[in-house]
Order: C-alpha cells, then structure tokens, then sequence
C-alpha cells in the first residue's frame, strides 16, 4: 500500500508497515532457509528498484524485511540514480561482505553491484554464514577480492547460480530478471511462502502490530501471479493534515504516468568524469523509485507501470575463445563456424550456449571466414587448401589445392561455392566434389575481406582497385568499375541492388548490382575503413572516428556518430544499429534513426593480448539472432540483449 506527495513540498511518502523479522534476525533464530523463493521475490524487487533508475548500494541480510507477502528491501539511505555511481565521499559505502569488488577496487557501483550483494545474501540465507567469512571489515574484502565464495551446504543448482552472481566481473553477473527466472525453474519449483519455520512469528507481529495501530489484514483474491503472494491488504491509517492537493485515499493506480524512458545503467567501463561531485536525486524520482520496493503489495508491481519498457540490459552470455585469436563467424541453423588465424582448427559453436560442438583440423592455419551452403561448411587454410566439412560430424568431405600463398577466401552461392585465391583468380567449384566448374583471371592480386554474393553474381576486388562482377554460374565477365584515381579500401558490400565500396581517398560510391552503373558518390570526413549496406541506409566506418549512416538512395547524410578509433563490424536488427570496436574491444548499439548511443559493453580485455590493430580489424564481425548478438573479435562473445 502506497500514499505520495512526490510533488509537494516538502514531498512525503507513507509505505506499509512490515510487522517480519529481518531476513538477518530469521536465520539467527531459525537457522538456513530454501531461498528458492525467496530469490525469486528479492530478484523481482531488486529489478523494480532499477526500474525506477536506482541502485540500492546497500543490500545485506538486516535490510530484507520478511512478511507473510514476500520479502521487503528496506533503507535507501545511501541510493542513487544510475548515473551517479562513482563515488567521492572518503569513507567506504555499503557493507562488507556484500559490497561488490568493482566498488571495492575501483569505486565504481552500478546494478550488477546490487546482484552481486543478493547473491551474498542469498548465500547467507542458504548457509547461515557469510560467503566471505567475518572479522576485521577489511580482511573481509580483501576475500572479497582474491578469493571464491564459501557455497559449502548449498544445494548445487542453487549454489551455481549463486556462485555467477559473486562473480567477480560484472559482465558475467546475471540480470535480477534472468536470476529470478532460473531460479524458479529450478527442478521441484519453488518453495511456498512463508516458510513454515517463520509464518508463526510473523502471525505473532502481525497481531501485535494490529493492536497498536489498528491494523486489518484482509484476505483478497489475487491475480494469478506467482510473484505477488496470495495477500493484499488495506490498513486503518491516521489521515494525513489536510492539504489542497494531497488526495484523501490516494491509489497506486492514481499516479500520473511517466512517458520518459528510465535512464539507462552505465556501461561496462564507464563512470563520471573525475571530480564530479555526487548528483542529488530528484525528489520525485527517489519517492517513486521508493514504491517499487516491495513485492508484499499490490501496488509494487503496478508502480514498474510507470515507466516503459526496461531498456536492453545486455550481459554476456558466454565467451569463446580456445586460442588468442579468432577469425570471422558464419551463422548457420543456430551454430557459429569460425577458425583461428593462430591454429590450423575450424569450429563449430553452439549459439545458445557457446560450447564447442567439434573441431575440425586442418594442415596449417585457417585463412579467413569460413561459408555455408546445405550441410557442409567450407574453409580456406593457409596451406593453399579449401576444405570441405560436414556441418553434423565436422569430418572433411573433400579438399582441393589452391594456387598462390598465404591462403585465400570462400564465399557460398546457391548453386556453387567460390574461392578466392591469391594467384588473381576466382574459382567455382562444386560443393560435392571439390571440382572446378570455372576460373576467372582478375589480372591482379585480391585483398582479404568479403566477396559477397547476390543475384546470382560474384564481387570480387582487385588490389589495384578494379571491382569485377562475375556471373556465378558461367564464371563470365559482367562488369567491372574502377574508382579512378582512389585506393579502394575494405570491402565491398551488397543489400537490395546496391553495391557500396569505399576509398582511402574519403569517397563512399554506390552502384547498380545489375549494371555497374554509379548511382552516386559521397565524400565523408576520412579514409573509409569498411562499409555496410542494410535495408536502405549505407553504414560507413571513417577514420575519423565516426560512423556514417548515408542514405542509400541518395548518399545523403541521415547522422553521424562519433565512437571511436578501430571501429569494426556493424550489424542492423530493427531500430537498433550494433556496431564493434577493436581499441578497447566494445560492442556498441546505437538507434539507427539519429545515431544517438544506447548503450555500450566492453568485452573482457581481448585487447591486452599480443597482436596488433590489423589482426583485430580482420576478425571483427558481429551477428544478431533473436535477443542475441555475437561479436567476433580475438574471440567469440555471446551476449543477450532482451528477456
């Protein structure tokens, strides 16, 4: 039950009144509990809380109130808004034992520090003890730091779940939805609620608490809804003074709509500006942040109604990375094939789990992005050999030598699969049998990068900058454009009719996939790295250290964006454009209307390892299925970006 004058001054809040023990007094007097229900409840609130644009910074044992409703995260007294979490008071904030290492090491807090204090209460209350053990505050932390957490006695399921929460890296916490989902998937569900041990001691304060004030529980149907208990109440209150604006009964449902989107939580790395002072909440953000605490009342989930939907909070998923450096990926019925540019294996990598399905090895390394086409999977290796695989058992169906060094390139047809080789020329070969069907001579060398493949006609670029169109069934010339006097750089890419390619001379062309006849050409603010043609906008990487959407019809600029240097792979899924970063390693998302930053992740430090800028530019490539986004860049990352 809820009352507010969040626009009154002063501005006023009256809560319910919560008659249960602590969850910290509870397993002193009653000892460990299941805390698969309990997990579930204190997940869904801590999500409301971040809802409302807050992190609590202070969860811990005495701040969980326990109800015959549910738990209720109590003591906002040291709670900020997302933005505002890094900290410059002198003392520490939060306590130990449940205060997250990032804060700890580096002073910052944001929402996966709050999932991190709800694994360690979690742990308390499966265990009766501490994670971390007690004693001197800062020997406590110092374990916090360099050591795993104590889960003995716990149930398995549980303590796994738990154990990804004390994580010590943030991005492999999960989010309060995702550990409130799995837990109640757990095999037996979970427990009801109250638990036996406590429901005669919050009778007993709840009848207390009746006569003094003259509370009435009352018994109501509730909606069918596992999280909200089986109770709602309604107290006698004392009225509150009268005042021209201050409604005698207020109701939860009552409170104007919010139309803003929450402000989303920091991302991985980032943090206010040195010296920034602490940015005061405002008031009616912190009072209405306030009501979405318990998940006892009716009104705690109707309050998470106030806001729109909750903004993506991406995690990764999983991170695959056998060797210090992966080539591109290919996507193919929910498997990801790539090679390492620093072995001679191929692999094959379940998407939803990111657990390697088989290996395939080859003589020497693998060169480039591997393709697909029916059941088999083919690479190109450095020993100037083109492999074929089965996609099932990941056994080689045939290999055939190809001229030149250093290896060359694959791309897929419909029919037919074609190999770029070093020696200038393109072949198509049958995928059952590795035989050549035809060669075209390109009269110069090609450089790494795509050969996209569209209507029937492959485009392959030249070192010199001549871009050749070659039927893909004949193997005959169709057309070919020269940039004149530019370098080209990148690669080619295709979408729709239009094929783009851009210059180190700063010009983007686009052309007829049909004809080769240019459409237009536009001049941008540096040497092109890449470019990518989506729907009908044209994403162009410059080493200017923004990223171009021109319109694809007209070259017009629609935005720009500045992201950063060693920008690479860009991939669109409705309104949202995601775009990699080499230096540091970032996936980025960005609203492909006004180019206007989401959010950003960085990935966990591929960046310190030993190879140079062009080794992470060749492997940067990024895939979207579903509520999922892969980024291949000196490795292989998974990350959810949606419930």
């Amino acid at each position: 039950m809820l009352c507010h004058g969040a626009d009154e001054d002063p501005p006023w809040l009256a809560t319910e009144f919560v008659p249960g023990p602590s969850l910290g007094e509870a397993i002193r007097t009653y000892g460990p509990l299941d805390v698969r229900r309990l997990g579930v409840f204190l997940a869904a609130a801590l999500r409301q809380i971040h809802l409302a644009g807050l992190v609590h910074r202070d969860l811990k044992p005495s701040n969980v109130m326990l109800s015959d409703g549910g738990p209720v995260i109590i003591d906002f007294g040291i709670a900020r808004a997302y933005e505002d979490t890094r900290l410059t008071g002198s003392g520490p904030v939060g306590t130990s034992g449940y205060i997250a290492p990032e804060y700890l090491g580096h002073g910052r807090f944001d929402a996966r520090s709050d999932v991190f204090a709800l694994g360690a209460v979690l742990a308390f209350a499966a265990s009766g003890r501490s994670p971390y053990g007690t004693g001197h505050p800062a020997a406590v932390d110092v374990r916090v730091l360099s050591e795993e957490p104590d889960l003995t006695g716990i149930d398995a399921p549980v303590a796994h779940l738990l154990r990804a929460c004390l994580a010590r890296d943030p991005a492999e916490r999960p989010t309060s939805a995702r550990l409130g989902t799995e837990l109640s998937g757990l095999s037996g569900g979970a427990p009801p609620w109250p638990p036996p041990v406590l429901a005669a001691e919050i009778a007993r304060r709840t009848r207390e608490a009746a006569e003094q004030v003259g509370y009435v529980p009352t018994v109501g149907d509730s909606p069918d809804d596992p999280l909200r208990g089986t109770r709602t109440r309604t107290a006698a209150r004392p009225v509150p003074p009268p005042h021209p604006q201050r409604p005698t009964h207020p109701h939860p449902e009552s409170l104007p709509q919010r139309s803003s989107r929450p402000d989303p939580p920091l991302s991985q790395g980032s943090s206010r500006p040195a010296g920034a002072g602490r940015r005061r909440l405002p008031r009616r953000k912190m009072l209405l942040g306030l009501a979405a605490l318990s998940t006892a009342g009716a009104g705690a989930y109707r309050v998470a109604d106030l806001f729109q939907d909750e903004p993506p909070d991406p995690r990764q998923n999983w991170h695959f990375a056998p060797v210090r450096e992966m080539g591109e990926a290919v996507m193919a019925g929910g498997t990801l094939y790539l090679g390492s540019h620093e072995n001679s294996n191929l692999y094959a990598v379940d998407a939803s789990t990111g657990r390697q399905r088989w290996v395939y090895e080859a003589e020497s390394r693998m060169a480039h992005k591997p393709a697909v086409l029916g059941t088999t999977v083919f690479a190109a290796s450095w020993e100037n050999k083109l492999h074929a695989v089965d996609i099932t058992t990941g056994r080689r169906r045939w290999s055939v030598p190809l001229a030149g060094p250093e290896g060359g390139a694959v791309a897929a047809g419909d029919k037919l699969v074609y190999a770029r080789a070093p020696d200038g020329y393109l072949y198509g070969l049958d995928p059952a049998t590795g035989r050549r069907r035809w060669r075209f001579r390109t009269g110069e060398g090609m450089p790494t990068g795509r050969t996209p493949v569209a209507a029937g006609t492959v485009f392959v670029m030249t070192n010199d900058g001549l871009l050749h169109a070659v039927d893909g069934s004949t193997g005959r010339s169709r057309w070919k454009f020269s940039a004149t006097g530019d370098t080209t750089s990148g690669s080619p890419a295709v979408h729709g009719g239009t094929l783009c390619l851009g210059t180190e001379e700063r010009w983007v062309h686009a052309l007829d996939t049909a004809s080769g006849e240019q459409r237009w050409k536009r001049r941008l603010g540096g040497a092109i790295g890449d470019v990518h043609v989506q729907g009908d906008a044209v994403y162009v990487h410059c080493q200017d250290q923004f990223l171009y959407a021109l319109d694809a019809r007209a070259g017009t600029q629609r935005w720009r964006c500045q992201i950063g240097p060693g920008t690479e792979g860009v991939a669109v899924d409705g309104d949202t454009v995601y775009a990699g970063r080499s230096h540091p390693t970032k996936l980025l998302a960005l609203d492909s209307r006004t180019g206007k930053p989401r959010w950003e992740v960085r990935l966990r430090n591929p960046s310190a390892l030993p190879w140079g800028e062009d080794h992470a530019r060749i492997s940067s490539e990024i895939h979207v299925s579903g509520r999922d986004v892969y980024f291949t860049a000196l490795g292989l990352y998974s990350f959810r970006i949606g419930p």
